[in-house]
This record gives structure tokens, sequence and C-alpha cells, in this order.
């Protein structure tokens, strides 16, 4: 299963890497798409532990922060895919490297490639109805790699390095919202 689970993985990076190519080739200097609201009645698919029930439920969004002290951030995404069989998209990881802390460490921009796949409803109190959360979700690093995407990291139980295709990225299992308690509540 988890050798089927990588090659699909394998075959969605290749062709998004692909899209990526020719969409900036043939698209250099537009902006990206923005996030589209959610139908009443409709089924909407999130990605994120950092999800804000206090925001409107949008898909495809233009940002997207993946890291709640807003230390991972993708930005200028733009999607190719997005619904109930994943979501494919590319961007900009605008990310902090903690050093000497993340307080005063640079930011910097890699582009990336992003995968998610696994949509589930989440099990927390208070969220939405008709909301599932990508439970995986990966971020590639085609050009430029952050120091401390690493081979052999693992952040978390749930967050891990990999490499497809030779392209370095992180694995994000396991996910869903950390809350559906709005932050200004």
């Amino acid at each position: 299963m988890r050798d089927r689970t990588a090659a699909n993985i394998r075959r969605m990076i290749r062709a998004a890497l692909i899209a990526v190519g020719v969409f900036t080739s043939a698209a250099a200097g537009l902006a990206p798409a923005h996030a589209e609201p959610v139908a009443p009645g409709e089924t909407a698919y999130l990605i994120g532990a950092c999800y804000d029930p206090s925001q409107p439920v949008t898909e495809r969004p233009a940002t997207l922060v993946y890291g709640c002290d807003h230390s991972s951030v993708m930005t200028d995404m733009t999607w190719t895919a997005w619904g109930a069989d994943g979501a494919t998209g590319a961007g900009i990881d605008d990310a902090v490297e903690c050093q000497p802390n993340c307080a005063q460490g640079a930011r910097l921009a890699n582009p990336i490639v992003v995968h998610a796949w696994n949509p589930k409803p989440p099990v927390e109190a208070g969220c939405p109805d008709g909301v599932q959360f990508y439970s995986d979700f990966t971020v590639a690093y085609p050009e430029g790699v952050p120091p401390w995407v690493q081979p052999g990291t693992s952040w978390t139980e749930d967050v891990d390095f990999i490499e497809l295709d030779g392209v370095p990225a992180v694995h994000f299992k396991n996910q869903g919202p950390l809350s559906c308690t709005p932050q200004n509540a």
C-alpha cells in the first residue's frame, strides 16, 4: 500500500512539475487565481491544521498558512486541481529560517509544488458542515530547498522528509484542523 501511495504521489508531482513549467512559460506575469468561495450545500475541501473558522470557507486559496505561527506560508498559489480526488498547485513557500531563532530568522522564498489528498471530515467540535480536510499533503521543492529540508529529517511523528522523483519534499500526514473555534473567540 505504501509503495502504491508513493508511486501515485510521484506521478502527480511529475505531472504538476510539467504543468507548472508549461503554465509558467505561457502565463508569465499573470496574477494567481483568487480563492473560490464555496456555495451552501456543497462539500468544501481545505488544507491545513491552521484553519480559521472566523474566515469564510474558500477553496483554491492564493495564500495558505500551514505553519500556524505564520512561519510557513504558501503564497502566489495557482491550483490546477481541487476536489474530492485531491488538490495540486504551485506557488512560493514563504518560510522563516529559525536561526538564531524564529523571531530573528530570515524569511526564505522557494518555488513549491503542492499535492493534497485523502480528504476526511473533521472530528473537532464546531467545524462547519460540509467541510473536509485533506489529511495528507506534500510540499515539494523543485528549485532551491530551505536549509532545514534535509534527507532523514522528521520534524514530528506526522511530518517527514521524502523524495519524489529526486525532488526534495515534506510529507504532512494525519492532518486536520487543530481547532474549529474562531481565533478571535
